[in-house]
Order: structure tokens, then C-alpha cells, then sequence
């Protein structure tokens, strides 16, 4: 990391500025040898621990309270603690919900759409009139014809009953006292 150290000083008019202390000097840049032998320490570094965890098979959870290794505590060494801050990319509740009910409508829709379709058919068929043939519809006719010719001869049987019944009426108050009507 290089610093640089940069001071002003006010002046007052007429005056000469005072000089600025010197800077301290920047360092040479590091030997790329020595970076590459850095960066393979680190990967061999990051090689053992990766093997190590698998020789231990230690689980990582990753919850509300941040990242842990199973089994390990923070502060033991070998052990990767990250804190909660940690865990803020992970998916959100809201969004976990919206697509549990998104295929759970797809669901619904999947099992009810031939069901609704089953209740639709059947309310049509309730509501169709039955059509009937030709032969049917003739045996219809004469059973109405038949009754419309019943109920005209039972209401002249009536009408001559009443005729009689008048008629009775009439002659037993014409008749003479003493008499008895027939």
C-alpha cells in the first residue's frame, strides 16, 4: 500500500510560503516471484482446508444468526464463522411464498379446470329438452285427444243430470198435497 502525505500552510500576503516536510519515500513494488510464491501458499492453504473439511465432514448452515460449520464453534481454530450480515443475499421470505403459491395455483388449476369443465356439461345436459320421435309424439296426441273426448261426454252425463235433477224438483212442487213423488 503506498501513502502519500500532502500538507498545505496558509500564507499571509507578502510572505513566502514555508516549505512542506518531505514526503516519505515510496517503497518498490514487491518481486513478482515472491507474489507468485504468496498466491500458491494460498491456494495449497485454501486446497488442505477444503480436504480437511471433507475428512471431517463438517456440514455448513446458513441461517439467521449467519454461516457455521457444524460441530465447531467460533474462535476454535480450523472453524469458519461468518457473521449475519452475511446471509442478506440469500432469497427472501416473500419471495419463497410467492412461488410456493404461484404452483400451488398451478396446481388448482390443473385438477379443477376438468372437474368445473364435468359440472358445466352436466348443468347443460339438465337444462336440454328431450327430444322425441315421431312415433311418440303421435301416441301423445291421441291420449290428449282421447281425454279432451272424455271430458266432453263426462260433462254432458253431468249437464243431464242436472237437466234431471231439475226436472225432479219442478214436480215435486207442483205436485198435489197429499201425493208422493215418483
Amino acid at each position: 500500500m503506498i501513502s502519500v502525505t500532502v500538507v498545505f500552510t496558509q500564507t499571509q500576503a507578502g510572505q513566502a510560503p514555508h516549505a512542506a516536510p518531505s514526503a516519505p519515500a515510496i517503497p518498490a513494488p514487491p518481486d513478482p516471484a515472491q507474489l507468485r510464491e504468496q498466491i500458491r501458499q494460498s491456494i495449497n492453504a485454501a486446497r488442505d482446508a477444503a480436504r480437511d473439511a471433507a475428512q471431517d465432514q463438517q456440514r455448513v448452515f446458513v441461517g439467521p444468526t449467519g454461516i457455521t460449520v457444524r460441530g465447531a464453534t467460533p474462535g476454535q481454530p480450523g472453524t469458519i464463522y461468518v457473521g449475519p450480515r452475511a446471509v442478506d443475499n440469500l432469497i427472501p421470505q416473500q419471495a419463497v411464498t410467492m412461488t410456493l403459491g404461484f404452483f400451488a395455483m398451478i396446481a388448482f388449476i390443473v385438477v379443477g379446470w376438468p372437474i368445473a369443465r364435468a359440472f358445466g356439461r352436466r348443468i347443460d345436459k339438465r337444462s336440454q329438452v328431450a327430444s322425441l320421435d315421431s312415433g311418440t309424439m303421435e301416441q301423445l296426441q291421441r291420449i290428449e285427444q282421447a281425454v279432451d273426448a272424455m271430458s266432453i261426454e263426462v260433462e254432458r252425463i253431468s249437464e243431464s243430470q242436472r237437466f234431471m235433477a231439475r226436472l225432479q224438483r219442478d214436480a215435486s212442487a207442483h205436485a198435489l198435497p197429499g201425493t208422493e213423488p215418483r
